[in-house]
């Protein structure tokens, strides 16, 4: 197996469509020891490209692109479903493994330029929101005008915080280097078809550098302490990072209650001090990556302090989350990590 081979893979006339799975990795250099760990050593086996390997289990095929040393592709023709429960089992056991989190702003940056062929959004928050609101909305729309319905949604005040992206589509041409149609949802499985496995590698790199940049703001921002001079003392490095909901909670007790459940989507845990209806502080962990994490949480804001050594991506997951199930049109306030467009809502410019 080599990238000229992957090309011919993904221009044959297989009726079972093109994905690529990214997820994110801390394998500390040696890849082919990860993958022995990760999935047997038995699964996985080299390829005539120190960059790629191949994962076998059952009826699964997969190619592992990890030139990347932190966000790998995982290729297939095999099924969605299988692959995907295959690479969750992986992730759920891994404090060293997650999925790409996607907010609403990086689905819709897929391709700027380009209108979408159709989009899909799934808000879901029934556990946290009382009945007289809008608890759930699913809607798919197709057309080249798809986004201006949704934005015309998302304007009206009691309803933007039920409109979140999940899933969407766009058309890529490249004069050089061909087309290809991209399916693109919001834990970064890209569905591709088309005439060019390089230009459907351009995607992902374009999607997975912005996803970057915002996990690497995240982690420029963790708390830490640095000595200053011979004795003793230092200075405070980092600083919180504060998400503003669009508007107030209804009511704190279910927030809090859904979000430190130690259960997905957040997979958070923690103990609740100087609690008031409209105020608390949370001492918690991230059950995914073992990190503590320090978060205050009112009716209008969440406040998170991101420890040193801690993961940026727990930080995307949590934002990524809280607008499918909280708040649509959460917004990180700190502009000079140029956030506004790294998280904001689907109406965002």
């Amino acid at each position: 197996m080599n990238r000229k081979q992957l090309e011919s893979q993904f221009r044959s006339p297989d009726t079972s469509p093109w994905k690529t799975f990214v997820l994110e990795t801390h394998a500390d250099g040696d890849d082919a020891a990860f993958l022995a760990d990760v999935f047997g050593s038995g699964a996985s086996r080299e390829t005539d490209d120190r960059s790629l390997h191949q994962l076998f289990s059952s009826d699964l095929s997969i190619t592992v692109d990890h030139l990347d040393p932190r966000f790998w592709s995982f290729h297939t023709r095999s099924s969605t479903a299988a692959t995907y429960a295959f690479l969750k089992s992986a992730v759920a056991r891994r404090r060293d493994l997650d999925f790409v989190w996607l907010p609403s702003a990086h689905l819709r940056r897929v391709q700027r330029d380009t209108p979408p062929n159709w989009i899909k959004t799934n808000f879901t928050g029934r556990r946290v929101l009382p009945a007289d609101e809008v608890q759930e909305l699913s809607v798919m729309v197709r057309g080249r005008a798809s986004q201006s319905l949704l934005d015309l949604i998302s304007r009206q005040r009691d309803h933007a915080h039920a409109i979140s992206l999940s899933q969407l589509e766009v058309a890529v041409a490249d004069p050089d280097l061909g087309y290809v149609v991209e399916a693109v949802n919001r834990t970064a499985l890209f569905v591709a078809k088309g005439e060019s496995f390089t230009l459907h590698e351009l995607v992902v790199q374009q999607v997975v550098s912005r996803y970057r940049r915002l996990v690497e703001a995240a982690e420029s921002l963790a708390l830490g302490f640095e000595p200053v001079g011979d004795e003793g003392g230092g200075r405070i490095l980092g600083g919180p990072i504060e998400l503003r909901f669009s508007r107030a909670l209804p009511d704190l007790e279910p927030f809090l209650d859904d979000l430190l459940s130690s259960r997905e989507p957040f997979r958070l845990w923690g103990m609740v001090d100087n609690a008031s209806d409209d105020y608390a502080e949370i001492e918690g962990v991230d059950l995914h990556v073992g990190q503590r994490i320090r978060i205050e949480v009112s009716r209008e804001m969440l406040r998170v302090h991101l420890r040193a050594g801690g993961c940026g991506n727990t930080i995307a997951r949590l934002v990524a989350n809280l607008q499918h199930h909280v708040d649509g049109g959460i917004r990180a306030v700190d502009d000079r990590m140029n956030w506004e467009l790294s998280v904001a809502s689907v109406v965002a410019a």
